[in-house]
């Protein structure tokens, strides 16, 4: 299939757009958590659950998605993702109280999980091949963006009208995003060798652990940063402050640096040396909490280069390796990406605990494991099989 029917930037913005929603609706939860807790009358902890049945919802409906967007038109599954997006935000904004809530985000994450795959694997298909890495970085971009500035516009309007207009907003965003990817990318074939594939399931698992890796890896760290800076007497909320914008920005210049180096360098090669350098980056790190404070900021900065340079690579690597498996692949990837966030700050938090300056080392270690995992791994695609005789 080719979904190269509009112009390509067209194309890539409309990707980058569907993901700051997406990604907006990903980080707007965090500040909302003390108003949830307040409004519904629960401790923080039992509000945090409404980010913990999202992930779960998330891991275990991606698969699906993939099979799906394999075996039909992945423009359509696009269509029904963002339909179900639309309906469980809107659930969340008028949700009676915390039972309805958690549910909404629980069907807000099985639809989010398809969207996000589907939107990777429609901005791969529409790239040029020699510049696919790079479209997958920018289009990661509008992801990361959501961090730093969705997320805060949309706690913006929570202050100055109601949190649930944040939800509504969200809700009439990809209304606007769907009909516009109708027909940037009209309904065509599927993403994929129909409903049959080479591939085995624990193949998909070897080729996307390097993902899992990563997202342990990278969120293990990053889920903890401001709370265990906090406790330390030399980092002022101000340093801490100026770390995470040191993060935002390097993770965003690395998107669109990454995907560069990838295309150039190739991104087998790219994502293993990534790996490798994010864990020697927070091994760095670690050793910089020992010493003066602007060392922290520059040795978080080198982490998020490193960490954000991987993950268009990586991605690159499985459309271009498993063309025939491309949905599945991607859906099986922000699958492994989640399972590697919610067990990196599983784990994290108990590391954590009293001995933060043991995290970083952690990750890096999860990090090492992840690109001698990518190392292992052919750098060249499959042959393809033969035709029965």
């Amino acid at each position: 299939m080719n979904a190269r029917t509009s112009p390509g930037w067209v194309a890539l913005l409309t990707g980058w757009l569907a993901l700051f929603v997406i990604g907006t609706d990903l980080f707007v939860v965090s500040p909302l958590l003390p108003v949830w807790r307040a409004r519904f009358d629960v401790s923080l902890r039992t509000a945090g659950l409404s980010v913990t049945v999202f992930a779960v919802a998330y891991v275990l409906a991606a698969p699906a998605w993939g099979r799906r967007a394999a075996s039909a038109s992945p423009q359509n599954v696009l269509t029904l993702a963002l339909v179900g997006f639309c309906a469980f935000n809107l659930l969340t904004a008028f949700a009676p109280d915390f039972g309805v809530l958690l549910a909404a985000r629980g069907g807000a994450g099985l639809f989010v999980s398809g969207a996000t795959a589907t939107v990777f694997t429609l901005v791969g298909l529409s790239a040029p091949g020699d510049r696919r890495a790079s479209w997958l970085g920018i289009a990661t971009s509008g992801l990361l963006s959501a961090l730093w500035a969705g997320a805060p516009l949309g706690s913006l309007l929570a202050r100055h009208t109601s949190w649930r207009a944040v939800f509504v907003g969200l809700s009439v965003l990809a209304l606007g995003i769907m009909a516009a990817s109708r027909r940037v990318w009209p309904a065509g074939g599927a993403a994929g060798a129909g409903g049959s594939s080479s591939m085995s399931p624990l193949d998909r698992c070897r080729a996307v652990a390097p993902t899992a890796c990563w997202g342990a890896a990278v969120y293990g760290l990053y889920t903890y940063l401001a709370a265990g800076l906090d406790d330390r007497s030399r980092w002022s909320t101000a340093w801490v402050n100026a770390l995470l914008v040191a993060y935002g920005l390097s993770a965003v210049a690395a998107t669109f640096l990454g995907g560069r180096i990838a295309d150039r360098r190739g991104a087998h090669h790219t994502t293993w040396v990534a790996l490798g350098l994010l864990g020697a980056a927070e091994v760095v790190f670690a050793v910089s909490l020992r010493g003066a404070v602007p060392l922290g900021c520059l040795a978080i900065a080198l982490v998020a280069l490193a960490a954000y340079t991987a993950f268009p690579a990586k991605q690159a690597e499985l459309i271009a390796r498993h063309p025939d498996d491309q949905a599945r692949l991607m859906a099986w990837n922000q699958s492994a990406m989640y399972l590697g966030i919610t067990v990196g700050s599983l784990a994290g938090g108990r590391i954590a605990d009293g001995h933060f300056t043991e995290l970083p080392l952690a990750c890096a270690a999860i990090a090492l494991v992840g690109a001698a995992v990518q190392l292992s791994a052919p750098s060249r695609p499959a042959p393809p099989p033969r035709p029965p005789a």
